[in-house]
């Protein structure tokens, strides 16, 4: 099948799962059609993912069967030409065909970096690479190495249905469809609250936010999670609405959508419960929620805890953990927290800081934030006075509306991100950000309702947004654009965007089947063709890499025990000259590691506009033997 093809029919097969679930729990009645399409696709995009879990554990991740569950799934979209009320009609006025033309050149942009290959180093190491082994195997094999190994995979599964079906320009092409589908259901959910052009508006800054910009163009898993954020959401408002048990099993299944696809959702999923609890029919409604919620998320933190004995590994390795694996132990897993948690904390946590958190991550982020280039832009902090008096002047409303709802559900998950959490990285949480745009600018637009002076400062607070945001993603598409316009050279551009390929591509070449590479290098792991061993001194327990560690004996016999034959290794500059990390630059010294390749190359810090930042890069391919293993 074309990718083309794949995509489209992947889509059918989403909104069909989608819709003969709604059809099933009977929660149809009184959506419109378009609210009926981006639920039932939000719904059939986890349940993809569920699926393929069965499949891949019996050992049937092959074509045939995958093409058997996307059309299977597809049959199901006759239900959506059955059910749902008339959408309301209307042309839009001059400023809502100016917002539209925006999201349509931003859907551009997003289509001609769907077009290029995937540089992002996560979509590379984990995202795209893991899906692509299991395919490889026939079926779901276990990866012990923490944060991108040993995770919950339930989105990577309909990425693994791309790259099976359509291989990698489907993948890409699904990546962008999928987040198209998210900036579909903000726009529906914001019609029910704000009139169209508003909608619009809030769509658009939303889709033009770096971090959307950068999760929606990847396979980062984020900007996909917000389609279970939005209907557990939208489903838990409307269980305590109407009080029906159904709209609770729906929230409960999507928030265990989201539970499954990433550690976060944890967290999430206690929001909406603590939601759902708040009722006057709350044992019912929460154990429905509850017994929803565990169908939909238990599959990969069951595997887990087959493989490790910790559910939500490394998190409670040292209490849960098998003491019996070779790759993973209590030492390296004390010495993993204790890098990685200072790492990634950059500020205490404290009340203090959770209410600064979002002025620190917009105006002054420091790196572990990630947020200088993939943040959330400055729509929020615009318009916050400005919605902070709506609520105060409608403060006599707000038990009665659903964005009662959104808000607690965001700010409980909040806070619990904040105090648990091991990363204060903004981007993970991003899947709440269209329901914080929609609550601001709601509170904020009520407020022009009593105050119409105020709507040209809003106006302008979007116009500045859209216009800053838009720039950013246009000089960051430029890279893509390039690409097409210089006759989509794979080759060339991957050269050019990811660091070291020119060494993957030697080692698929000229090594073999039998050998097996030791490297660090982790976005060169989707090129890599021949079997490799990923390891650094806190990613696994074979091979001591610890800096500390120069027994040449040891790491002989350990090196020699993993099967390894070569080294994939980068030059670090030293006053001496250079070396690799200390440990296998002891192996070197002693000659068990001899050169049979180099490779110099240039590297920027920013893809989007390299010639402002580039330095060089030597890497080494290396072969293992001769008198310097063979003593000791």
């Amino acid at each position: 099948m074309t990718a083309l093809g794949v995509v489209l029919l992947e889509v059918l097969c989403c909104l069909g799962l989608g819709a003969t679930a709604l059809r099933l729990l009977r929660v149809a009645d009184g959506m419109d059609r378009d609210e009926h399409l981006v639920v039932a696709f939000a719904v059939g995009f986890g349940l993809l993912g569920w699926l393929i879990f069965p499949l891949g554990v019996a050992g049937l991740l092959a074509w045939p069967w995958l093409l058997a569950l996307l059309v299977a799934g597809a049959a199901g979209s006759v239900y959506l030409w059955r059910a749902g009320l008339p959408t309301a009609s209307g042309r839009p006025d001059a400023v809502g065909w100016t917002l539209i033309a925006v999201i349509a050149a931003v859907m551009a942009m997003d289509g001609a970096e769907a077009l290029a290959p995937p540089v992002d180093a996560d979509t590379l190491a984990y995202h795209f690479n893991h899906p692509r082994l299991f395919l490889e195997a026939g079926r779901i094999e276990f990866i012990l190495r923490p944060l991108d190994g040993a995770i919950p995979y339930l989105i990577h599964m309909t990425y693994l249905a791309a790259l099976g079906l359509g291989g990698e320009l489907a993948a890409t092409l699904w990546t962008m469809v999928s987040g198209w589908a998210v900036g579909a259901f903000l726009y529906v959910l914001c019609r029910r609250h704000l009139g169209r052009n508003w909608s619009l508006a809030v769509t658009a800054v939303f889709l033009t936010t770096p971090a959307a910009i950068y999760g929606a163009g990847s396979g980062q898993v984020e900007m996909r999670m917000a389609l279970f954020v939005l209907t557990a959401a939208w489903a838990t408002a409307r269980a305590l609405e109407t009080g029906r048990l159904r709209f609770a099993v729906l929230g409960g299944a999507a928030a265990g959508f989201y539970v499954g696809a990433k550690y976060l959702g944890l967290l999430f999923a206690a929001g909406c419960g603590l939601a759902v609890l708040v009722q006057r029919r709350w044992l019912a409604h929460g154990a429905a929620f509850g017994a929803a919620l565990a169908v939909a998320g238990f599959q990969w933190y069951l595997w887990n805890a087959v493989h490790t004995g910790d559910p939500a590994f490394p998190m409670f390795f040292q209490w849960l953990g098998r003491d019996d694996m070779v790759l993973w132990n209590t030492t390296v897993d004390t010495a993993f927290k204790e890098f990685w948690f200072p790492w990634e904390r950059a500020v205490p946590r404290s009340v203090l800081w959770l209410l600064l958190y979002p002025l620190k991550a917009t105006l002054d982020p420091p790196t572990a934030f990630q947020a200088g280039r993939i943040g959330f832009g400055p729509y929020g902090l615009l318009i916050l006075p400005f919605a902070a008096l709506g609520v105060w002047a409608f403060r006599r409303n707000i038990r009665r509306s659903p964005l009662l709802v959104y808000a607690a559900v965001t700010a409980v998950f909040y806070a619990l991100w904040f105090f648990t959490g091991s990363s204060q990285r903004i981007r993970h949480i991003l899947p709440v950000l269209p329901l914080v745009l929609l609550c601001l600018t709601v509170a904020a637009q009520r407020l022009t309702v009593t105050a119409g002076g105020l709507v040209r400062p809003l106006a302008v607070a979007v116009a500045a947004t859209l216009c800053l945001q838009v720039t950013g993603q246009a000089l960051f598409s430029v890279n893509a654009y390039r690409y097409l316009a210089g006759g989509a050279d794979r080759a060339a551009f991957l050269r050019d965007n990811v660091l070291g390929y020119d060494a993957a591509v030697w080692i698929n070449a000229h090594l073999k089947p039998v050998d097996r590479v030791l490297t660090s290098e982790r976005q060169l792991l989707y090129f890599l063709d021949v079997p490799y061993f990923f390891a650094t001194d806190v990613s696994q327990a074979a091979i001591d890499l610890r800096g500390d560690n120069t027994d040449a004996a040891a790491l002989r016999r350990q090196v020699a025990a993993m099967g390894i034959t070569h080294a994939l290794l980068g030059r670090v500059p030293t006053p001496q000259g250079f070396e690799y990390s200390r440990p296998l630059h002891r192996l070197w010294e002693v000659g068990c590691l001899r050169v049979l390749k180099s490779f110099h190359m240039r590297t920027t810090r920013s893809r989007t506009l390299p010639a402002l930042s580039s330095g060089e890069r030597t890497f080494d391919v290396l072969t293992l033997g001769g008198r310097g293993c063979a003593e000791g």
